[in-house]
């Protein structure tokens, strides 16, 4: 839905002048901003027409059709050895349109067409025997997808179409361990280790509609390799029985891969700076604690935890100075650090409480940025990182009473987040800049002993609204923020039957 546009970047003023904006005269170059009054031929926020309503010439629509199947065979060597094997297979295919300025003009708009297929196999096998616990494993992932897109947009001199079609294959497999050894009833030591190898190619096939021979990049397949090795460690101690507490240590790995939507023609050294983006790294230390208090009716854990991310992943604009195409880089280190609490109480049979509490402080620490950017003002060392808000909590209180041999659950929900931002530049005008409490309530209804279940109850009871996702492009020539909000308040109805 409609942000914001920024009323001085070229495409709302191209737009604006053609539909007969007031002022232009048939010329972007007239007006150094789109005049802010009420007129819908006009590109400013005057164009911003509520949270659930699409004021832009393309209807927003999503259509996601899949299927899957998975198998799941385990065997038993012996009492301590066991093997298991998980394979599956997913085919889809999705149909997106999307008027990213939301206006009555063409600004830019954008059309999917998707298909592809997923499969993965898994192989497991486990040791558990005192004092010693273990598994080791290989998985395999493939990908493969076929992706037509088109992109609407409007620079001068007029309205043009841009094909960002590509074909994507994709590969993966890793060797995985993990083992556990305690040395007595209190003292125990877990180590493990990932090893990781992703291939990943892209076969662009990129162009202006008026100018469908002049390919964005040379049509052909790029190809690369990613891997790296996560290894795992942790100990833990049990003071007594009914209290625990442990240090860990691990690392993470995000792959790397090609961007896939230029929306001009890149020159070598654009393409050789823009177009492969590498992994991410992090690594993650914590230490917890668990109690089990009250005559174990009381569960409380608590956990610090400061993770530091390597080549941090973020997306900008480029290429400079003027491109409007999305691309994902490496773009330096960042910190979260963060605290979580807890707590479950079921002081009888009937009644259950649920409660917890987090915080987390996120920043950018080095910023190592491609000069072929093109570089939001607000994007800088100290941003809090995307999806990531200071304070979230949650409350659950439920109730189980019996009658007429039924087992009747009410049960009511609320959480809560502080401010979050949604993208690395803090972008005020896409962010959900206040904090905000959500109330969910349902009732369960089930026989004591019976193979079904009937479930209904409202989510976002209150009717909140609030965001959950947006993209900027403001600082570029589209000019354009959009966000997604929450869906308002639902009503539903399920029935589970166990064969």
């Amino acid at each position: 839905m409609f942000a914001s546009i920024n009323t001085a970047a070229t495409f709302p003023r191209v737009a604006s002048a053609a539909a007969g904006c007031p002022g232009f005269n048939g010329n972007f170059r007239t007006l150094p901003a789109v005049p802010n009054i009420p007129d819908d031929r006009c590109a400013n926020n005057f164009q911003n027409r509520g949270p659930f309503h699409n004021n832009g010439t393309t209807p927003l629509t999503s259509e996601l059709e899949g299927w899957g199947s998975s198998l799941n065979v385990a065997y038993n060597f012996t009492d301590f050895t066991a093997l298991k094997f998980i394979t599956a297979y997913r085919r889809l295919s999705w149909l997106g349109n999307r008027d990213a300025d939301n206006t009555p003009l063409t600004i830019l708009n954008t059309f999917y067409n998707v298909k592809g297929w997923q499969s993965s196999q898994e192989l497991q096998l486990t040791y558990q025997r005192k004092p010693v616990t273990g598994v080791v494993g290989v998985y395999y992932f493939q990908q493969k997808s076929h992706d037509i897109v088109t992109v609407e947009l409007h620079p001068p001199p007029g309205i043009d179409r841009d094909s960002d079609n590509n074909d994507v294959d994709n590969s993966s497999w890793a060797l995985f361990t993990q083992w556990t050894y305690n040395f007595n009833e209190k003292l125990g030591v877990t180590a493990g280790g990932r090893y990781t190898e992703d291939r990943k190619g892209s076969f662009p096939d990129q162009f202006l509609y008026s100018a469908p021979t002049v390919k964005q990049v040379p049509m052909r397949w790029y190809r690369d390799k990613f891997s790296s090795f996560t290894p795992s460690a942790s100990i833990s101690y049990r003071w007594v029985e009914q209290a625990m507490t442990y240090v860990s240590y691990s690392e993470g790995f995000k792959g790397g891969g090609w961007n896939s939507h230029f929306n001009s023609v890149l020159t070598p050294a654009q393409q050789a700076a823009l177009q492969e983006f590498k992994p991410e790294k992090a690594k993650t230390v914590e230490a917890g604690f668990k109690l089990d208090l009250a005559r174990r009716t009381l569960r409380l854990n608590g956990a610090l935890f400061e993770s530091k991310y390597d080549d941090m992943q973020i997306t900008y604009r480029g290429p400079a100075p003027n491109g409007v195409a999305p691309f994902l880089t490496n773009a330096g280190k960042a910190t979260i650090k963060g605290a979580e609490l807890e707590l479950t109480r079921a002081p009888t049979k009937n009644w259950s409480f649920e409660a917890s509490l987090a915080h987390l402080r996120s920043s950018i620490d080095r910023l190592d940025i491609s000069p072929l950017a093109v570089i939001p003002p607000n994007l800088r060392v100290g941003n809090a990182l995307p999806f990531a808000p200071r304070w979230q909590g949650h409350l659950g209180v439920a109730y189980t009473a019996r009658a007429l041999s039924l087992r009747i659950s009410p049960r009511v929900d609320g959480s809560l987040q502080s401010q979050t931002f949604f993208d690395a530049t803090n972008t005020p005008e896409i962010a959900q800049l206040g904090g905000y409490t959500v109330l969910n309530a349902s009732v369960a209804i089930a026989p004591d002993a019976g193979p079904w279940r009937l479930t209904t109850g409202v989510n976002n009871a209150t009717d909140k609204i609030y965001r959950v996702a947006g993209n900027s492009s403001l600082s570029t020539g589209s000019g354009y923020a959009e966000v997604a909000y929450a869906r308002p308040r639902e009503y539903f109805a399920m029935i589970n039957y166990d064969f």
